[in-house]
C-alpha cells in the first residue's frame, strides 16, 4: 500500500506540475492578446485623435479665410473711403503748396 501510495503521490504531483505549466502557458497567452488588444486600441485612439485635429484645424482654417476675406473688404472700403475723403483736401493742398513755389521762386 506504501508503494502503490507512493506512486499515486508522484502521479498527482508530475499532474499538477502539467497542470501549472499549462496554466502558465494560458497565463503568458492572455497577457499577449491583452497587450496585442491595447496596443490596437491606443493606435485606433491616436488615429482618431488626429483624425478629429485635422478636422479641427481644416475648420479652424475656413473661419480663419472667412475672416481674412471680410477683413480685406472692409480695409478696401475704408481706403475707398478715405481716399475719397482726402481727395479734395489733396488737390487743394497741391495747388496752395504750388502757389507757394511760385510765389516764392516765380514761374520759371
Amino acid at each position: 500500500m506504501a508503494a502503490n501510495l507512493a506512486e499515486e503521490i508522484k502521479g498527482v504531483e508530475a499532474l499538477s506540475r502539467e497542470m501549472v505549466k499549462e496554466a502558465k502557458n494560458e497565463a503568458v497567452k492572455i497577457i499577449n492578446e491583452s497587450k496585442d488588444a491595447a496596443e490596437e486600441r491606443i493606435k485606433e485612439t491616436r488615429q482618431k485623435s488626429f483624425r478629429q485635429f485635422k478636422e479641427k484645424l481644416s475648420s479652424v482654417e475656413k473661419e480663419a479665410e472667412v475672416k481674412a476675406s471680410k477683413t480685406l473688404e472692409e480695409g478696401l472700403k475704408n481706403s475707398k473711403v478715405l481716399a475719397a475723403q482726402y481727395e479734395k483736401k489733396i488737390q487743394s493742398t497741391a495747388k496752395w503748396i504750388s502757389e507757394e513755389v511760385i510765389s516764392q521762386y516765380g514761374r520759371d
